[in-house]
């Protein structure tokens, strides 16, 4: 019994959300039925501006850190302090620089270690360098003998291809001179047999014919004559056949001639060409000989690998050094500013341990400085934006916590890659853009780093141009066109072909096609029709 009145309820609200529905669509065809009011062709400006907001940053950012490891022991400055280059900062605490020095000693040890590593290294290369120069000498021996055969394996091909090339020559010419001749002879003998027959036949029927007309010979008689001639002429056009078929098959009988002719000169060729390797077996000798040579030289390596130990032992001197110089960075524990500016940020508070800045660690940042005297706002600009601007474009700077100061600045950067390569998982839905700094042309005391700033950029500007609103330019595969307004009420517009030059959100510019003052109707929607409840008031035109 309860489910009858909400069931009802439901059914209310979803006439009346149709009917409401419903009466938006009426509404809106009503709109679409009043009368266009057209446009008028003028001249005006045109801009096409990209428009971003984004984050002020200062373009000299300093974050300080320090050579020396440690517990920070004394900050000496606070967030908003401004110092001068020089001002002592932070002061480390000496123990972590303590624990450098042993390290450093330690390293001292592996490389004197390394040196005593090398002497065995010299001992066992003296044993493989040995065993390449018996490789050598066997390669070296190999070679010899086949330099001595590759002679006489040459001359044997070119022999053997020169006698190739004559036998081919001479079928050629036994079939050019003597066996195509007569069998061409015998069938052009056949042609012509063929064709007497078949003059005879013809002239044997005209002769019957008469006869038969005189009354002399018998029907059939004729038409005995008649099958003769038939018959003759089938043998004449058998013979033209067989001569046909006998010129196609002579004809492909000389052109394998002709290839069998040019096989056998490019084996001669290749056979003769191929004298190349008694070069090349000599070069491979010279080089076994040369490799021979190498691996006697290299026994003499031995010598510089001692000379190589002697390098290492200078190494172990080196480290001496550094070790002296990681005691010398016990004193480097006071901290100073590299720049002048603000501190904008403590990274690390008394008491943390600070890691040293070296080869092989970032180290910590103690605290952030900004040069200020020079800002710059970091834009993220879509693809399709980004490929209208360039380097050294002007920019008008808008920022949100001073709205009445007006700043400049120009394109200082581009970023060559997108911002969506950074991401781990790539996204189709993710819109492409990439980060723009411009910096500030006339930056203020009062600005700070990650104030929000509006930054508007004139990508492109025609001033005093043919213009028209977008929305009367219509576009079909002929290209741009206008619907002129007719000179009578009831006359249909008039079809324009135009070119478009720069087109902004409002207006587009028009090259040709139409001139100032001319009076311009919407073209006509050719999009979808709306189909079943979305369509109100009938189809469109």
């Amino acid at each position: 019994m309860r489910k009858a009145p909400i069931i009802v309820a439901v059914i209310i609200i979803a006439l009346c959300g149709f009917g409401g529905f419903a009466f938006k669509a009426m509404q809106d065809a009503k709109n679409q039925a009043k009368p266009d009011p057209g446009a008028v062709v003028d001249r005006g400006d045109l801009e096409v501006k990209v428009v971003d907001s984004g984050t002020l940053d200062a373009i000299k950012v300093v974050e300080l850190k320090s050579r020396a490891s440690g517990r920070l022991q004394q900050l000496l400055k606070d967030e908003g302090d401004r110092v001068k280059q020089g001002d002592l900062i932070a002061i480390i605490d000496p123990q972590e620089t303590e624990f450098k020095v042993e390290q450093d000693s330690a390293q001292l040890r592996g490389a004197q270690s390394g040196v005593a590593r090398q002497t065995i290294e010299i001992g066992q290369r003296r044993v493989t360098v040995a065993a390449a120069l018996r490789q050598a000498q066997s390669r070296l021996a190999q070679l010899e003998m086949e330099l001595k055969v590759q002679p006489t394996l040459t001359n044997s091909a070119i022999t053997q291809a020169r006698a190739s090339l004559e036998s081919a020559q001479q079928e050629r010419r036994r079939l050019i001179e003597s066996a195509h001749p007569n069998m061409r002879v015998s069938a052009e003998a056949a042609v012509v047999e063929a064709q007497a027959n078949y003059e005879n036949s013809k002239a044997d029927e005209a002769r019957q014919k008469e006869l038969l007309a005189k009354g002399y010979v018998a029907q059939r008689v004729v038409e005995n004559a008649q099958l003769s001639v038939r018959l003759a002429e089938t043998r004449l056009n058998t013979a033209k056949q067989n001569l046909a078929r006998l010129d196609a098959q002579l004809q492909v009988e000389r052109t394998k001639a002709d290839d069998d002719v040019r096989r056998a000169q490019a084996e001669l060729d290749r056979a003769t060409a191929n004298r190349i390797q008694d070069s090349v077996k000599r070069k491979e000798y010279e080089n076994a000989q040369a490799e021979v040579d190498r691996s006697r030289a290299a026994l003499r390596d031995v010598d510089a690998m001692i000379q190589a130990r002697a390098q290492s032992q200078a190494g172990v001197a080196q480290l001496q050094s550094v070790l002296s110089d990681s005691r010398r960075q016990l004193g480097e524990t006071r901290i100073v500013s590299p720049i002048t500016g603000i501190i904008t940020k403590k990274l690390i508070q008394e008491g943390e341990l600070v890691a040293a800045l070296s080869g092989f660690s970032a180290g910590t940042s103690i605290v952030r400085i900004e040069d200020r005297t020079a800002m710059l706002v970091k834009l993220n600009i879509n693809e399709i934006d980004v490929a209208k601007l360039a380097t050294g474009l002007d920019a008008e700077i808008t920022v949100d916590a001073f709205p009445s100061d007006k700043f400049t600045g120009t394109v200082r950067k581009i970023a060559p890659a997108s911002n969506n390569l950074t991401t781990q998982v790539p996204s189709a839905d993710t819109v492409v853009k990439y980060q723009v700094e411009i910096a500030l042309t006339n930056p203020s005391d009062k600005l700070r780093s990650g104030m929000s700033a509006k930054c508007s950029l004139v990508v492109a500007k025609r001033e005093k141009v043919l213009r028209l609103p977008v929305a009367y330019v219509g576009k079909d595969e002929k290209g741009n066109f206008v619907n002129l307004a007719p000179a009578k009420k009831d006359a249909a517009p008039v079809r324009k072909d135009i070119q478009v030059g720069l087109t902004t959100g409002t207006y587009a510019e028009i090259l040709s096609g139409v001139k100032e003052g001319d009076k311009i109707v919407k073209p006509k929607y050719s999009g979808p029709e709306r189909e079943g409840m979305m369509r109100v008031g009938g189809p469109r035109d």
